[in-house]
């Protein structure tokens, strides 16, 4: 099949760019590989504040409202898609089979959070990525948090509403955290802060509780904690790996783009928590999705008037 402009990715970001795409009257397709619509809104189960308009709405409330307004002007989406073969240059790919190409291509394939990596560890009950979604689970019990960001320490305060006690292990004593939580977290009754510390080994205490094996990084020793929740809050990594050697990626594996959210390849563009943004928020993706869909139809533009 062939379109003006496929997008990958089926987040904020490429919702986004499939409605500006309709707007700008270009054909365009949406592809993406889950069974559903909505990428890293799938995992918000917090009300979106900074967005305008829904302040109440949960990130999966929100993606539904997207999806009805893609059904409203019947847009083009496919879902459970595999891209088997992928040439940037020639904006054309192998998907399901099936050979699809365009005159442009949009990559929104987001980022996912950041797992341990540690041998095991993604196989051990216990394990959460959120305090928002699981707190209830884990209520009086003892549970860990590892990260140093917004994310672990709003699971920290939290947990410490409904746990006895949570400790908030961080590599560091630097914690990127907003001040206000940090103030918070460090003055809670419920909660100690191990800084300079790292797990080095998670293992299954018990079907009901882990065995954290903690180094501190100051002094080189090691404790072990027995906790009945982990929760896992080390920020986010891009969803590049089919990228590597094919696009210009940063250090982090982020694609890198211009302000028009141009890529190292003519008629690519990148969008959304695939390639940093300065900040992260469905706001940022959304917008970026039109700057790239407006780059498209002024470049065809310009090649069909040339």
């Amino acid at each position: 099949m062939d379109y003006q402009v496929i997008i990958i990715g089926g987040g904020p970001a490429g919702i986004s760019a499939l409605l500006w795409c309709h707007s700008l009257g270009l054909h365009a397709v949406l592809l993406e590989q889950s069974s559903e619509l909505g990428g890293q809104m799938l995992e918000m189960f917090h009300p979106v504040l900074e967005y305008p308009g829904f302040p109440n709405k949960t990130g999966q409330e929100l993606r539904d409202e997207f999806a009805t307004h893609l059904q409203a002007y019947n847009l083009s989406y496919l879902l459970n898609c595999c891209i088997e073969e992928l040439d940037l240059r020639e904006t054309r790919m192998m998907v399901n089979g099936e050979h699809v190409t365009a005159r442009a291509l949009i990559i929104a394939t987001g980022a996912r959070n950041r797992r341990l990596e540690l041998p095991g560890a993604e196989n051990l009950s216990g394990i959460s990525y959120s305090a928002t979604h699981d707190h209830q689970r884990f209520a009086g019990k003892n549970v860990c948090v590892v990260g140093g960001g917004d994310s672990a320490f709003e699971d920290c305060l939290i947990l410490a509403e409904v746990c006895p006690h949570v400790t908030l292990i961080h590599r560091s004593e630097q914690f990127r955290a907003r001040q206000g939580w940090q103030q918070a977290v460090f003055k809670h009754s419920h909660i100690d802060v191990l800084p300079h510390n790292q797990i080095a080994q998670i293992t299954q205490e018990n079907s009901e509780a882990l065995r954290l094996s903690v180094i501190n990084h100051l002094d080189g020793t090691r404790r072990e904690l027995i906790t009945d929740g982990l929760f896992v809050r080390l920020g986010i990594e891009p969803n590049t790996a089919f990228l590597q050697g094919r696009l210009q990626l940063d250090e982090a594996g982020y694609i890198t783009t211009d302000r028009a959210q141009k890529t190292s390849i003519p008629n690519v563009y990148a969008i959304g928590d695939v390639c940093r943004p300065i900040c992260l928020s469905v706001s940022t993706a959304i917008g970026h999705g039109a700057i790239a869909a407006k780059g498209i139809a002024e470049t065809l533009r310009q090649q069909f008037d040339g």
